[in-house]
């Protein structure tokens, strides 16, 4: 009698298997990186954001007694807190790394057709209790008939110190004479708040 027994399908070689589970962990690996990499991306996307703190100053009108100027006072920087906008971003003081100024901006704001042509130099500070006073921005001459300054930076100045305190203020000082007619100045000041973000 003729029997016939059905084929059997060859079995994986050794080198086969070894070669599979190489390729099984090359792409194991591959997404474990690439993972990481997003999870890198994203927390340095939300550990970095801008906050802007803007005042206004008003500069009297001068008169024959009194034509000098040596300060402006914006009311808004006598007393500056983040705590609100820290909150916002689901953080609090305790969680910043680094604060650094990336740009500081004056504007005219009254009376119409007024210009910056009452000042030749500003210089603008940051203080807080137990801290030194240190300068944040300046312009070291003022362009004729401008009605907007962009102030140059300090870069490299750390203000971590100075956020994390109760307050900080932002004092300028100023060389020139006052206007003609009284003056309202608008000042625009952009943060780069560094944060420790929880799980990253």
């Amino acid at each position: 009698m003729l029997m016939i027994f059905p084929a059997q399908s060859p079995q994986p070689s050794a080198s086969s298997t070894r070669s599979g589970r190489r390729s099984a962990l090359v792409t194991l690996a591959r997404a474990a990186s690439v993972l990481a990499l997003a999870a890198l991306t994203t927390c340095d996307n939300l550990d970095n954001f801008e906050v802007t703190v803007g005042g206004k100053g008003v500069v009297p009108a001068g008169n024959l007694v009194d034509e000098l100027i040596a300060a402006v006072d914006f009311g808004s920087f006598e007393s500056i807190d983040l705590s609100t906008d820290l909150k916002n971003q689901g953080v609090t003081k305790d969680d910043v790394d680094s604060v650094k100024i990336i740009a500081f901006k004056l504007r005219i704001e009254a009376p119409p057709g007024a210009t910056f042509d009452f000042l030749t130099s500003v210089s603008f500070y940051a203080e807080t209790a137990g801290q030194p006073k240190v300068r944040i921005a300046r312009i070291d001459s003022v362009p004729p008939g401008a009605t907007e300054l962009t102030l140059t930076v300090e870069p490299d100045v750390e203000l971590k110190p100075y956020v994390v305190a109760p307050k900080m203020r932002f004092s300028g000082d100023v060389s020139g004479k006052r206007p003609m007619q009284e003056t309202t100045i608008a000042a625009e000041v952009v943060l780069d708040v560094d944060v420790t973000v929880p799980g990253c």
